[in-house]
């Protein structure tokens, strides 16, 4: 689908500039009313959060693994049209970072300027995503508008683009360029850059306000925090074709995190291990959700990670960049990768006898088969996987580190 070639140049060209691009009645208004009246009815009765009693004032969220309560939710995150879109702005095949789908009830007051790209999240801190926005009602000011900023994208810009691990400019909200209303009806198809800034002021007529915000990112360009953790049952729920949307699909849970440390990249490639508990390994072990308040955005191990090495090995790792999950005796284990750029981890393995780089080929000998170190190892390495930082929730007021 990547190689289609969906929009013409003009097109593209407008997106670039303006960081969005509207596509006209992609679903037509039988298939708009179906898909809204799912939606509606998912979020009477199993939205989040679940402090909300429906329909009280408020912004209902149907997500996640949700996706598998009807076919016609799984049938609007693969369709065709808007894969078809989205992979064309890609530039390549595509994985479904975030299923969203929002009501907001009439008294909401809407949202506040922002824009998605964020580096705790499972679902916005991938280097290369976009968003696919379908009103299910009109987007006016009666049931509430989304409201874009033309070219707010460019406040974000790559500080190195041939850096192992991607960093970005913290934008400047004084240069922030005005809103403007896209005027999106239901059925409409709104591609929205990661960084481009958006607002969803409240409505005025009392009407509900029904929309899907789907998140897809870059197969290249996995969420710095990790993937979102789909069930059999959402992978199930999707078409044969379908099913390669889904990054990681399993019944297993998150159990253990750990931390895949390289040797400051100008020397021979070497990972860190230490001993502990009668073993050597990677940093790491049980690990765990920041902050319950999360709800569907969900899989983020960083702030259980940091706590680990800081109680392991008195070190602070600032950030760290996902690399894979692998099954482990008791669930699922995910693995980040950190360069030792600061040479923390260094100046441990010269005053602690129980720490040391090691090769590959020797961390695999050490850890013996179950840590599938090499695999980790390589696919760390690849070279055509775009990385960025992810942080924990908790630095979320500091996330450009």
């Amino acid at each position: 689908m990547a190689d289609t070639n969906v929009f013409s140049n003009e097109q593209l060209a407008d997106y670039r500039e303006n960081g969005f691009l509207i596509v006209r009645n992609v679903l037509p208004p039988d298939e708009t009313e179906a898909v809204r009246k799912i939606v509606e009815a998912q979020a009477e009765h199993t939205a989040f959060p679940l402090s909300l009693e429906y329909p009280e004032p408020g912004k209902y969220t149907v997500s996640g693994n949700m996706m598998s309560a009807h076919p016609g939710l799984a049938s609007i995150a693969e369709h065709p049209t808007i894969v078809q879109c989205i992979e064309n702005l890609l530039g390549e095949q595509a994985h479904l970072a975030a299923f969203v789908a929002y009501v907001r009830t009439p008294g909401d007051t809407g949202a506040n300027p922002h824009n998605d790209y964020k580096r705790w999240r499972p679902v916005g801190s991938s280097m290369n995503w976009l968003f696919a926005i379908v009103p299910l009602t009109d987007f006016d000011v009666e049931h509430g508008p989304l409201l874009v900023s033309p070219k707010s994208h460019e406040l974000h810009q790559v500080i190195d683009p041939d850096a192992k691990i991607l960093d970005v400019t913290p934008p400047d909200r004084s240069k922030l360029p005005e809103f403007v209303d896209p005027e999106l009806k239901a059925g409409d198809l709104l591609l929205l850059n990661m960084y481009t800034w958006h607002w969803a002021p409240g409505g005025t007529g009392g009407r509900f306000r029904s929309g899907i915000f789907h998140k897809y990112c870059a197969v290249s360009a996995p969420p710095a925090a990790g993937h979102y953790p789909y069930n059999e049952a959402a992978y199930r729920s999707l078409s044969d074709a379908g099913k390669r949307l889904l990054a990681l699909h399993s019944d297993v849970p998150l159990t253990t995190s750990r931390l895949l440390v390289e040797r400051e990249p100008t020397q021979e490639p070497a990972y860190f291990l230490h001993y502990d508990h009668q073993a050597w390994q990677l940093p790491g072990g049980t690990s765990w959700e920041e902050d319950d308040e999360i709800g569907w955005d969900v899989g983020s191990r960083i702030a259980s990670m940091q706590t680990l090495t800081k109680e392991q090995l008195g070190v602070d790792v600032p950030w760290m960049s996902y690399i894979t999950d692998h099954e482990e005796r008791n669930g699922l284990c995910r693995v980040y990768g950190y360069p030792d750029e600061n040479g923390h981890f260094d100046a441990l393995t010269k005053s602690n006898t129980r720490c040391g780089w090691f090769t590959s080929e020797d961390a695999q000998e050490m850890l013996g088969g179950e840590a599938e170190i090499g695999d980790i190892i390589r696919t760390w390495r690849q070279e055509n996987v775009v990385r960025g930082k992810g942080v924990a929730f908790g630095q979320k007021e500091h996330q450009f580190v």
